[in-house]
């Protein structure tokens, strides 16, 4: 059968494109030569491959350098990008995607449907070792469970090109958000010759190659990126900053510093400036929910982790509320799930610990140690790794705080730079580490999995096949009622075996010049495209 093309695609075509820079009639610009836009990414990214970035930091040098056959919209909504169009047949499990024909990469060739069949290949296939190869299988592609396993070849990947322009892409069953999966970078199409004459390097300046409306100039390790328009790139005209600037300031009092003296445009900010800001420069507070849960995960190879109960009573010992209305105080919500309470077509009921009062999740939690066999005869010790970060110490101090007075539990901190926190939980050399998760599409399903047995994104190991089959019964469903109920069943799996200790849900707290125009504030994902920024003047 033949689905609706994609909403707007009409307009898309012969008017400015929903996601360009949108001016307003009037609107005084800055010169171009002062179109250099200035942001903090926080950290050195890990990488700014497409298929390997698993991390925020890259992700937001990697959306502005590539583009896929979707982007989303100021709302969150996906919105076509590299495809024009889409059909599906009768048993909804085969989709063919018109490609927008004037698409180039940033050395002039044509992006073909060729570039997205690699691409996808290669993140599924083992050989590239990719930490997101899970989320191919996630979108439901035919064999790609296979070809991660290295049980069958790459190009046995349900994925083909029929032509330059048309891409064709099978799965193994219908799955009803495959269409809001294609905004993310793991699905972007991937330049071949580049990749395969430069190896590791291809993504360094002046070998990269990009189709999104940047092109990366400079890489200044644990200092800065900076990126300059691709003039090759289809929409290039609709676009209005000629420079981005990438900050690694880890630092958020210098960051918050450097945005003070007019270096910087957006950054995050120390959580004690809060207040202040609120009070003295409201018009500079980006403040909004988004799709992002910070939580604590243990290893569940390591001892004493492997027990649950431990588990439990430490996560019940964490005084939420205290960590959310004293130490952030930016309108975080206490979270007693893995998934926010926000996300579409998700009714959430309240687990079990959030309706009890504070004392009883204590007495609860002294008597699952107990029970564990630790007690003022036998203290428990523990490590928090976190990575460095103002605001990550802040909340590890007051959880070993918390631990200990609670449940007499001492736990000794250990902070790492990023990249090196990344490797060490992917090597699984760590007892109990600070982590978050931000929404890869707007569905439950991006949270839920990456707790499942396949997922890489599950660094404390915990494998539970009643949990899985859940999850894959979800993927299937194809009835909303239904996919809630196991949604609902493995938070409840969650719940009682505590491979996470849920903090709190996000919001984005953000500074931005008031100069800075064309921000998503309406957007759950966090996800900011500076092809759609623009900056005026004052």
């Amino acid at each position: 059968m033949n689905k609706t093309l994609i909403a707007g695609m009409v307009a898309g075509l012969f008017a400015l494109p929903a996601w360009a820079a949108q001016v307003p009639a009037g609107t005084k610009l800055l010169p171009d030569s002062q179109q250099i836009y200035v942001t903090n990414i926080g950290t050195e990214p890990t990488t700014i491959d497409p298929q390997l970035v698993e991390e925020s930091a890259g992700s937001e040098i990697v959306n502005d350098l590539f583009e896929g056959l979707y982007v989303l919209d100021g709302k969150g909504k996906p919105q076509p990008a590299g495809a024009l169009s889409y059909d599906i047949d009768n048993t909804g499990t085969v989709y063919t995607f018109k490609l927008r024909p004037e698409a180039k990469w940033s050395n002039g060739e044509p992006v073909t449907a060729a570039d997205y069949v690699y691409g996808w290949q290669r993140a599924a296939d083992p050989k590239t070792a990719s930490n997101y190869a899970w989320f191919i299988e996630l979108m439901g592609i035919t064999n790609a469970g296979e070809v991660i396993q290295g049980k069958k070849s790459p190009d046995t990947l349900g994925v083909k090109a029929l032509d330059d322009h048309t891409l064709q892409v099978t799965l193994n069953t219908p799955v009803p958000f495959f269409l809001k999966m294609l905004a993310h970078y793991t699905t972007f199409p991937a330049p071949r010759a580049t990749i395969e004459k430069f190896g590791k390097e291809w993504v360094k300046p002046g070998n990269i190659v990009s189709n999104g409306a940047f092109v990366l100039k400079e890489w200044t390790p644990n200092e800065r990126l900076s990126a300059e328009r691709n003039t090759h790139y289809w929409d290039n005209q609709h676009t209005v900053l000629n420079k981005v600037v990438y900050l690694e300031i880890v630092s958020e009092t210098a960051a918050y510093n450097r945005y003070r003296t007019g270096e910087l445009h957006y950054t995050t900010y120390p959580l004690e400036q809060y207040k202040h800001i609120k009070s003295q420069s409201p018009q500079d507070l980006v403040s909004a929910p988004m799709l992002a849960t910070y939580y604590y995960v243990f290893n569940v190879n390591r001892k004493p982790f492997d027990d649950p109960k431990v588990r439990k009573a430490l996560s019940l010992a964490i005084d939420r509320e205290t960590i959310t209305d004293k130490i952030l105080g930016q309108g975080q919500l206490p979270a007693f799930s893995l998934t926010p309470p926000s996300v579409d077509g998700f009714d959430l009921k309240k687990p079990a610990s959030q309706q009890q009062s504070k004392e009883e999740r204590i007495k609860q939690a002294n008597a699952l140690l107990v029970e564990a066999g630790y007690g003022p005869d036998k203290p428990l010790s523990v490590d928090i790794l976190y990575n460095t970060n103002e605001g990550h110490k802040k909340i590890a101090l007051a959880i070993s705080s918390m631990w200990k007075h609670n449940l007499g539990v001492t736990a000794t901190l250990n902070n790492m730079e990023w990249k090196t926190m990344v490797s060490t939980l992917n090597e699984g050399d760590f007892g109990v580490s600070r982590y978050s998760w931000n929404g890869d599409y707007n569905d439950a399903s991006t949270f839920l999995d990456i707790l499942t047995s396949s997922s890489s994104a599950n660094s404390g190991k915990w494998f539970n096949k009643e949990y899985d089959t859940l999850l894959a019964k979800a993927h299937d469903s194809q009835n909303a009622a239904e996919r809630n109920q196991l949604y609902q069943q493995a938070e409840a799996l969650i719940e009682a075996e505590a491979p996470i200790a849920p903090v709190y849900f996000y919001v984005k707290s953000r500074l931005l010049k008031p100069f800075v125009k064309g921000y998503p504030y309406e957007n759950p994902q966090d996800i900011v495209y500076s092809r759609e920024l623009y900056l005026v003047a004052q």
